[in-house]
């Protein structure tokens, strides 16, 4: 079965197998998500490529909203988050079913989703919004399977049919608190009604009643419908079903609410000053802006969503927040905004030469008591507004300015100066060694640092020749005794830098053959000879001399393995090694180990046909004990041996009876057999 799932995440989609990636998208994406509701955390509207935008619809008494009821929300009680509210609605969510007999069906879902990040319920900081296109079908056949639908063409290859065997979902967007996400999935334009929109109790608009199965108008892809092409998608040689019925829901916005953006004061003064406000809302908007116990002043627009006004404050302390209402919403929409000065960044330079930071900002309060400055991780400004910080060593890309009055600015760091010196160059001969008259020496460099080109040089000893190209070269140990001396010369920006490493040419010792002590091994064991411990060899060569012949591993390496066979011959082997000094050669045993099977129990019930061959057994697992009755040699039953060494035959309802000599036959799979043991026969 073929099952694609793609999991939430803040990314658009992107194929997980082949054929599971959208063939045909729509051309266009929503244009614009609309401010934060100060209410509920969520975007107040979000509007597609042509113009339409739409709100949340969480009201669960609105018939045409399609709320869904969740543990932990109550929609008889009023809409209050987080504490009552939905787990999710929708700004758009249209569905479509086709029924395909016996219970199958192929499901459609395409969606603008408001959610939460988290399942333990509604929480601040938690809000999520995300575009959502699902397909789920019964298959009746595996092959090729084509998906058109509103927003795009979806293509799946079914190995194997079955109940949603095409299980796809797509949604984008998911991020806590980024609500532009959605901006970028499939979602456009929004669908309503080929009908126009529909019109509800309160005289609110909709896109269309979720209770009513109705044509759809608004695919870009002019694709209104929902259509299966695959191998007997509608049963024997149908291959091809199709719905232009969908259920639809979504609110047509008509409040936008405001983004109050970041009001900033500035005095001059301790008497009083002015807080600036720039807010944004759709066009034709009218914006106010009120400060504690003052009255509403009307901002200004430019005509494209941009609201500004300047409110006038007395008295020694600045006004903390500003109420910007959105007084065309109904009911309007107000947000609380922080007022803080407005902190300006006017240099910030980095000296490499003297490892001085220095940082000058302002504050638009220049009063008697201006608030304090501070660069982020490094200290206060002075009285001036600025500050030269000494001894850094590493400075930030930028460097940000806070206020004591809640203010914040950022601002590049402009670098001046010498460059960093470069790391230096380190040469590294590796480790001082002894080797053979005759032997191939190798001397490595790699482990230099910081270098661009190394060398190497023979400075005292008996002269060879070096082949290879650096880091690495090779040479042949000559045939007297003695010390040779190489450098090797790193050079680079940071260097040069020499090393010296010395070669002592040790004298030629013969070959020694080690095989170690006799072994004992069960048939079936991986046998090691093991002749690693030899010196002076260059070559290894291990023959077999006695016992059954063995199929002999690694017979020119150190390490030879082979398998015991069933046998009760010791098998012999031997080593000859080969090395500048000579050859040497030595042999070792390896002797048959005996698996010892003990029989406690063997019984046969005639009213149940029932056996039962109980024992143990020495060898190591795996082991394998195999009953037969001895006379005919039919089998009765097997058993794998336990860690223990315990193993036990059970046949119940068997179909094979004691024959006339009344005896087994036990055998293990390492060789052992024990005959002629009698049946304990019961009624």
């Amino acid at each position: 079965m073929t099952t694609v799932v793609v999991a939430a995440a803040a990314v658009a989609f992107s194929a997980l197998i082949s054929g599971a990636a959208p063939t045909t998208v729509p051309p266009s994406l929503l244009s614009a998500v609309g401010p934060v509701a100060p209410d509920n955390g969520f975007p107040t509207w979000y509007r597609d490529s042509n113009g339409l935008a739409v709100g949340q619809c969480i009201d669960p008494k609105d018939p045409l909203c399609g709320i869904v009821a969740n543990t932990g929300f109550d929609p008889a009680a009023p809409v209050v988050f987080p504490t009552n509210y939905p787990m999710e609605s929708f700004y758009m969510l249209a569905s479509a079913r086709i029924q395909l007999g016996a219970g199958a069906s192929a499901d459609y879902t395409a969606g603008l989703e408001s959610s939460f990040a988290t399942k333990a319920g509604p929480a601040p900081g938690q809000q999520i919004t995300f575009g959502r296109v699902r397909i789920r079908i019964d298959t009746p056949s595996a092959g090729h399977y084509t998906v058109t639908h509103p927003y795009g063409v979806d293509e799946f290859d079914v190995a194997q049919a079955g109940t949603r065997s095409i299980n796809f979902t797509e949604d984008v967007g998911v991020a806590p608190g980024n609500f532009t996400g959605a901006l970028t999935s499939r979602i456009n334009p929004i669908l309503t009604w080929d009908t126009g929109q529909v019109t509800g109790p309160n005289g609110d608009k909709y896109v269309g009643d979720p209770a009513v199965l109705h044509k759809v108008t608004g695919s870009a892809l002019n694709t209104n419908l929902f259509r299966v092409d695959g191998p007997d998608i509608g049963g024997p040689g149908v291959n091809s079903i199709s719905t232009d019925l969908f259920a639809l829901s979504g609110k047509v916005a008509k409040n936008f609410g405001v983004d109050a953006g970041r009001p900033t004061y500035s005095r001059t003064s301790a008497t009083g000053g002015f807080v600036d406000v720039f807010a944004t809302s759709v066009p034709g908007e009218v914006v106010t802006a009120t400060l504690p116990g003052g009255t509403p002043t009307t901002l200004g627009t430019d005509g494209k969503g941009q609201y500004f006004a300047r409110v006038a404050f007395t008295g020694a302390t600045p006004p903390g927040r500003v109420s910007v209402t959105n007084t065309s919403d109904n009911p309007a929409t107000v947000v609380a905004a922080t007022v803080t000065d407005r902190v300006i960044v006017t240099s910030a330079t980095y000296d490499t030469a003297t490892h001085n930071l220095t940082v000058r900002a302002t504050s638009s309060d220049t009063s008697s008591t201006p608030p304090t400055l501070t660069a982020r991780g490094f200290g206060a400004l002075d009285a001036a507004g600025q500050q030269v910080f000494a001894g850094v060593v590493a400075p930030p890309q930028d460097v940000v300015v806070t206020s004591s009055a809640g203010g914040s600015d950022a601002a590049p760091v402009a670098v001046g100066g010498t460059a960093n010196l470069p790391n230096p160059v380190i040469a590294n001969a590796g480790p001082d060694q002894v080797v053979r008259q005759g032997q191939k020496v190798t001397l490595d460099g790699s482990a230099s640092l910081n270098a661009a080109t190394l060398a190497w040089a023979q400075t005292a000893g008996s002269p060879v020749v070096l082949t290879g190209t650096a880091p690495s070269v090779t040479f042949t140990a000559p045939t007297q005794d003695g010390a040779l001396t190489f450098r090797l010369t790193a050079t680079g920006p940071g260097g040069p830098s020499t090393d010296d490493v010395v070669i002592t040419v040790a004298g030629v010792a013969p070959p020694t053959a080690v095989v170690g002590s006799a072994q004992t091994a069960y048939p079936g064991d991986l046998v090691t000879l093991d002749a690693s411990t030899s010196a002076g060899v260059d070559s290894y060569s291990w023959t077999q001399n006695a016992g059954p012949l063995v199929a002999l591993q690694g017979a020119s390496t150190a390490r030879a393995t082979f398998t015991m066979p069933v046998t009760d011959v010791p098998l012999a082997f031997t080593l000859r090694t080969t090395g500048p000094g000579g050859t040497a050669s030595a042999t070792v045993k390896v002797t048959p180990r005996v698996d010892a099977v003990s029989v406690t129990q063997v019984s046969y019930r005639r009213s149940t046909r029932e056996w039962r061959v109980v024992g143990t057994a020495t060898a190591p697992v795996p082991d394998l004990v195999t009953v037969r009755l001895s006379a005919s040699g039919t089998l009765v039953g097997s058993a794998a041996v336990d860690t223990t060494g315990a193993w036990a035959v059970r046949v119940k309802g068997s179909p094979v009876a004691p024959d006339a000599s009344n005896a087994v036959t036990v055998t293990t799979s390492r060789g052992t057999t024990v005959s002629g043991l009698l049946i304990t026969i019961t009624p």
